[in-house]
């Protein structure tokens, strides 16, 4: 007997997010927005990574960015606690950043992160747009800052979900995703 990992109905939740007035606004947000921040720990680190290096290819006139300095981690480390990490992070690089214009996405699989709420509730209180996704409601964010609850169980559901989420903003702000064979025919003439 085989056994599948568990990715809970993922297109069922998929569809559901896609469909909610929450992820609607946050496609605005997007839209809106000429500087968007990525911030996720652990797997959702490297989905918020991902998600900036090709929403920034593949979407014309927008900076987006995610925390990927292990040096920038290792000395704030030494002098600050693990909470303030991207607190901290966006307060060195937002410092010349029209508030208005900025968009900060964090994502914690169990809605509890402590890092990425005090993240998102420092860049609130600095004016900047705010947005989480999380794959259980955190309970505690501030109401101007939206979020949405995936309802999901385990944490690879989560970070696939977040990925796909991400792709499906680059549709919503009229770009594309170019095709495997797309980029063949591109690159090779094939």
């Amino acid at each position: 007997m085989e056994t599948r990992i568990d990715f809970e109905n993922i297109e069922q939740k998929l569809e559901t997010a896609l469909d909610s007035k929450e992820f609607k606004s946050l496609a605005e947000k997007v839209n809106k927005a000429t500087r968007i921040y990525i911030i996720g720990n652990g797997g959702l680190h490297y989905v918020a990574s991902h998600a900036a290096t090709d929403m920034t290819r593949l979407i014309p006139g927008k900076t987006i960015s995610s925390f990927d300095s292990v040096g920038f981690i290792t000395s704030n480390a030494n002098d600050h606690p693990y909470d303030l990490l991207f607190l901290r992070w966006l307060e060195t690089i937002t410092l010349d950043t029209d508030s208005e214009e900025t968009l900060v996405i964090g994502m914690s699989c169990s809605g509890k992160s402590k890092n990425i709420l005090n993240a998102l509730e420092w860049a609130d209180n600095k004016g900047m747009d705010t947005f989480m996704i999380s794959g259980k409601s955190s309970g505690t964010l501030p109401e101007t800052v939206e979020e949405l609850d995936l309802n999901c169980s385990y944490f690879h559901t989560v970070e696939v979900m977040s990925l796909m989420l991400c792709y499906d903003l680059v549709h919503r702000t009229g770009n594309r995703c170019p095709s495997i064979n797309q980029e063949i025919k591109r690159k090779h003439g094939e």
